[in-house]
């Protein structure tokens, strides 16, 4: 072999070997891109499920609609929407929906992929009110965590308003809707207040409780605010047919009227809340008579729980 020879052997050689090194570059760079457009379409197929998972909870009422009330939950796909919620574009949720799926945690199987877990949890908007938490998963050592966020109202817990009375709706009127029965007495007639020369009185409202739900639910009293500034308040609660003159003064903290209640629950349950304020502008008050469940802790019997909240309803899932 000549020098010419020699010298086109190596140059063959290192240019073979350069193809060699660019052809196995390509190659892990080509397996390297694949495993990223498969990790890629494997996340984007993980969001996609995991927001119809949190549309099919927020946004549809489930199926049937009232699957909360059934016996047997065989044929049931969990959806938290309130049935009554005809609001478009609002997220609202029924407490007794998710109570429903907080006992029945195993709901959520029928939505959740196969092989994952999840955890689902409402934070409100107002720090004040606890956190709900409806599914209690864990992934302390899951490798990706995918997550939903949507914004909703729900009613914290399952309040029911049987009566509100509220002073700022009596300034500025002299007389009242309502025609209490103590006006029928001589000596204590029920005369109401009026607000634009401090002259006291009496805020009388009917209210119903039914035999049915009696036994299921707890009563209570509550103001707002809860230490009231108008020290000459009084209450009573009576029948037409079994008056009383009995006054009663608020204390600051929820008063258990249900011994009260079930006292007057005899042949129907139409009563009647009265409440005695000062007629002073500046110590205005409301009152609320509220059923909860039965054996509701009374730290969760608050004027702030009441009535509908926004939250934030958050879905994890994870294998």
């Amino acid at each position: 072999m000549d020098q010419k020879g020699f010298v086109f052997s190596i140059d063959a050689f290192i240019s073979l070997l350069i193809i060699v090194l660019i052809l196995g570059i390509s190659v892990d760079a080509m397996e390297i891109a694949g495993n990223k457009i498969q990790d890629f379409s494997l996340e984007q197929s993980y969001e996609r499920i995991i927001g119809n998972m949190g549309d099919v909870l927020v946004t549809t009422s489930g199926s049937p609609e009232n699957w909360e009330k059934m016996k047997s939950f065989g044929g049931v796909t969990p959806g938290l929407m309130d049935n009554n919620n005809h609001t478009p574009g609002v997220n609202k949720l029924s407490m007794m929906k998710i109570n429903c799926l907080k006992s029945h945690p195993e709901l959520i199987d029928k939505i959740i992929p196969k092989g994952f877990d999840c955890s689902i949890i409402i934070y409100p908007s107002d720090p004040a009110i606890p956190t709900i938490s409806l599914i209690n998963g864990t992934h302390n050592h899951a490798s990706e965590v995918y997550v939903v966020n949507r914004t909703v109202v729900y009613s914290y817990d399952s309040y029911v308003t049987y009566s509100s009375i509220k002073m700022e709706n009596y300034v500025g009127k002299n007389s009242s809707d309502y025609n209490c029965p103590h006006l029928l007495l001589s000596d204590h007639p029920h005369q109401p207040p009026d607000f634009k020369i401090s002259k006291p009185g009496w805020i009388c409202a009917e209210f119903k409780v039914n035999l049915g739900e009696f036994n299921d639910t707890d009563f209570y009293l509550l103001t707002d605010p809860p230490v009231l500034i108008d020290k000459q308040a009084l209450w009573i609660i009576d029948k037409a047919d079994n008056i009383t003159e009995n006054t009663e003064r608020f204390t600051n903290q929820p008063i258990d009227i249900k011994s009260r209640i079930k006292g007057l629950l005899v042949d129907h349950g139409v009563m009647v809340l009265h409440i005695y304020t000062s007629g002073d502008n500046n110590k205005l008050f409301n009152v609320y008579l509220v059923g909860v469940p039965t054996d509701t802790p009374i730290n969760n019997v608050k004027v702030n729980f009441m009535g509908f909240k926004q939250g934030y309803f958050i879905l994890k899932i994870w294998d």
